[in-house]
């Protein structure tokens, strides 16, 4: 299992640099929006999922996995365990290229981390939709939907950030105020929906015929 996943970051090793350019012009901004900070860390975290996708389908990576002892299930647990460490690595690559040296510095910044919050729990969602895909779909279907839900997820980002900014909306599309438990609901059910996802991509992948 540890070998599957650790191979994510092995064919990605040479680009992997080029995750940092948004953290960075991020960083050299002079004036950053707490919903521009949430923003560049969704588009890291999502353009490592979708690199990893399609340096995949090109290299043709699941025929050969399927040629080694390897079970389906276990190749797929493994993608979908590298995909939440994509995740952590491009939530890590924002807060320390773009908040650590502005705190260093002494720069005031306000950042509400339930912006960070978001963007890590849409960049999830983005995986649950695209791994499926993935294990049984093509490559210009994984290209062409990739594309497709980033946009309206982006746009849902900035409706977050918004009803959770204020008292009133959150009262209007929660019924509650409590911005704890808000997030508690919303990291339930992301989590609940990831398992769902990776078993129906287990499923799919076991019935494919290469």
């Amino acid at each position: 299992m540890q070998q599957l996943v650790w191979k994510d970051f092995f064919l990605q090793r040479k680009v992997f640099f080029l995750y940092l350019i948004l953290p960075i012009y991020c960083a050299l901004k002079q004036f950053i929006e707490p919903y521009q900070i949430a923003i560049f860390c969704f588009g890291t975290c999502s353009l490592m999922i979708v690199t990893s996708l399609q340096m995949e389908e090109q290299t043709e990576t699941d025929k050969l996995l399927i040629s080694f002892p390897f079970v389906r299930k276990d190749i797929v647990i493994a993608k979908y365990i590298s995909t939440i460490l994509f995740i952590g690595c491009g939530l890590i690559a924002t807060l320390i290229i773009v908040i650590l040296p502005k705190i260093l510095l002494g720069k005031a910044i306000n950042i509400p981390w339930y912006a960070i919050f978001i963007a890590v729990c849409l960049s999830a969602l983005y995986g649950i939709m695209l791994l499926p895909l993935k294990y049984g779909g093509s490559k210009q279907i994984i290209t062409i939907f990739s594309l497709v839900f980033m946009f309206p997820l982006i746009g849902l980002l900035g409706l977050m950030c918004n009803v959770l900014a204020e008292e009133r909306l959150m009262l209007m599309f929660f019924h509650s105020s409590n911005l704890v438990f808000i997030v508690s609901m919303l990291s339930i059910g992301v989590c609940i929906a990831y398992f769902v996802s990776m078993f129906f991509s287990i499923s799919i992948f076991q019935g494919r015929e290469f």
